[in-house]
């Protein structure tokens, strides 16, 4: 029998086909065979170098959060900020995003994951750092949207009849009193809940009790000390500097596909409106199918054709450049960089086997084999030594 897991990652391949089917319904294939043969292909190289920039943005903006955490006790003074440390950060994020196109929001378990198995790091301090790093880039993501109304004012009424309307048409569907009824008893249940486990996890030689003390209470306390990094870093600047230039990389990414496809000048898309279609476009990435298939297909066409007259199969050939370039550049990128580091995924399946210990420990995903005849080092170099074997 399938586990919930595994039906959540059905579904989303479900979803996926479904609202890529929806896109491209009705959509004329040849005109987006004929617009890819007649894009201007010279814009691709500015375009990986940005793909490439703005992850290498993103792997050092968590190796700034990671070097606030507590340094462990077998780690060197500096080895956080070694670029070994960076490098091991960027292999991470590619593997996560590679991950994510396979098992839709393991990603970010996928690359913490490996991260702690070539660092002395705990898993659970630097999940604290992705979540941290998450909701600062979920505000950044609700700041565009918020501006990507006041850039499109003049087509408000386009985006009240297409996307506003449908979905206040939904929610009066629902009944008030069914809505209350269901919030109410949700919360109850949830109050209930939490006084049961506080009970039970308190009871003095239960097996919840020793479950809490010895491996739940210390990743509650290091993935707190992960989530805190974000305001305890004393490198602020450079966490601005890095989240400013990388959405400055995304905004480029979605722009110059316009160039790319000659689809700017016609329908009068600028930069502005690139930032605006990229927030929007963010949406269908949040929808859980695997890599945003689909979402962001159907989303970013209607975009475009209800906010700027863009034919479908044109808007369809921007969603299908946009997005599929982005797979192929991950998908290779992480397939490199798990040979490079010399592990293959063995850190981050091993994570899934992991199982506690008499002790009540978990026992952590194995790290790179150790040569003793070389020194140790707090972060493994791609098939080489680690200081935590």
């Amino acid at each position: 029998m399938l586990s919930r897991r595994r039906w959540f990652q059905v579904g989303s391949f479900v979803l996926a086909g479904g609202l890529l089917a929806l896109a491209l319904y009705g959509v004329n294939l040849d005109n987006i065979w004929t617009a890819f043969r007649e894009a201007d292909y010279r814009w691709l190289l500015p375009l990986i170098v940005l793909v490439l920039g703005s992850n290498l943005l993103r792997a050092w903006r968590w190796q700034i959060l990671v070097e606030a955490l507590p340094r462990p006790e077998d780690q060197k003074e500096d080895a956080a900020r070694s670029p070994r440390m960076l490098e091991a950060s960027f292999s991470s994020v590619m593997i996560g995003y590679m991950v994510n196109y396979v098992a839709p929001r393991m990603g970010e378990v996928a690359r913490t994951a490996n991260l702690s198995a070539r660092t002395s790091y705990r898993f659970s301090s630097l999940f604290g750092t992705v979540v941290s790093e998450r909701i600062f880039d979920t505000v950044v993501l609700g700041l565009a949207l918020l501006s990507a109304v006041g850039l499109l004012f003049n087509r408000l009424d386009v985006l009240r009849e297409q996307f506003v309307a449908p979905a206040l048409l939904r929610l009066q569907s629902i009944s008030l009193d069914g809505l209350v009824g269901g919030i109410l008893g949700v919360g109850l249940l949830l109050v209930l809940a939490t006084w049961g486990v506080r009970w039970l996890f308190r009871r003095e030689g239960s097996w919840l009790g020793r479950l809490w003390a010895h491996t739940l209470k210390p990743a509650v306390v290091s993935f707190r000390e992960g989530m805190a990094t974000l305001v305890s870093s004393p490198r602020r600047g450079a966490i601005t500097a890095s989240t400013v230039g990388m959405w400055g990389g995304y905004l480029l990414m979605a722009y110059l596909p316009f160039r790319m496809l000659h689809l700017a000048e016609p329908y009068g898309i600028g930069i502005l409106d690139a930032w605006a279609l990229m927030a929007i476009g963010a949406i269908g990435i949040l929808v859980p199918s695997p890599g945003g298939i689909g979402s962001y297909h159907y989303i970013t066409e209607q975009a475009l054709v209800h906010l700027y007259g863009v034919p479908s199969a044109e808007a369809l050939t921007y969603a299908f450049l946009t997005h599929g370039a982005q797979l192929v550049f991950y998908v290779l990128a992480g397939l490199v960089a798990v040979v490079y580091q010399g592990t293959g995924l063995r850190p981050v399946l091993a994570f899934w086997d992991t199982a506690p210990t008499d002790e009540g420990e978990a026992t952590s995903p194995p790290r790179p084999p150790h040569d003793d005849s070389e020194p140790s080092a707090s972060v493994a170099s791609p098939g080489g030594p680690s200081a935590t074997d």
